[in-house]
């Protein structure tokens, strides 16, 4: 488990659609940075979006604010892609060369980085170098990158790598699910921060 404790990256009520602690429920086993990652959309009456799922406006998750999930140093930042377009079927794709699309990499205490992914393009309201707080707003949600829709994938690995150094099960200190505190989730529990 994470030795620092982790806010989630989202205000209000969100779905795990991928992630956990359990080989059955991860993001990516096989990919050492994201064993233990993260993919949160929001969803009403069980779907992610309203109407044609192939608009990118028509999902819950789009432009809503993403937040520093606990204090530390914003070390990468990489905001040059357009957001993946979404097919009918809602396959999983990416129309640009990083998997994470426009992403953010922050260094926190006790050697622990969070990698969060797929941030709308221009929306970064915190650069390389600043110090950011725990539930400091640090830019939206977008599409680009891998991806079947707007969603947060969010991760701890114990280096700056995502993909190469070791993910970490994320201790959380905000997560509610059915009213009850909780420190660790997994896919398919609706999950509120408060």
């Amino acid at each position: 488990m994470s030795k620092n404790q982790y806010l989630l990256p989202f205000k209000g009520s969100w779905y795990v659609e991928y992630g956990g602690t359990k080989k059955k429920n991860s993001h990516s086993w096989n990919i050492v940075g994201q064993r233990y990652a993260y993919d949160f959309e929001i969803r009403k009456d069980d779907l992610p979006y309203h109407s044609d799922p192939t608009k990118i406006a028509n999902y819950y998750s789009y432009l809503e604010n993403v937040f520093a999930p606990a204090d530390g140093w914003v070390i990468d930042i990489v905001d040059e892609y357009e957001n993946t377009h979404i097919t009918k079927d809602r396959k999983i794709i990416n129309d640009c060369n990083n998997p994470r699309g426009n992403h953010i990499i922050i260094k926190h205490k006790r050697g622990e980085y969070s990698t969060i992914c797929h941030f709308e393009k221009h929306s970064f309201c915190v650069e390389v170098g600043d110090l950011v707080k725990a539930g400091q707003m640090i830019g939206k949600v977008g599409n680009s990158g891998n991806t079947q829709g707007p969603h947060i994938h969010f991760q701890i690995q114990k280096g700056i790598d995502p993909d190469n150094s070791f993910g970490i099960p994320i201790t959380f200190k905000n997560a509610y699910c059915s009213n009850k505190k909780i420190k660790k989730i997994e896919k398919g529990m609706e999950i509120e921060s408060r």
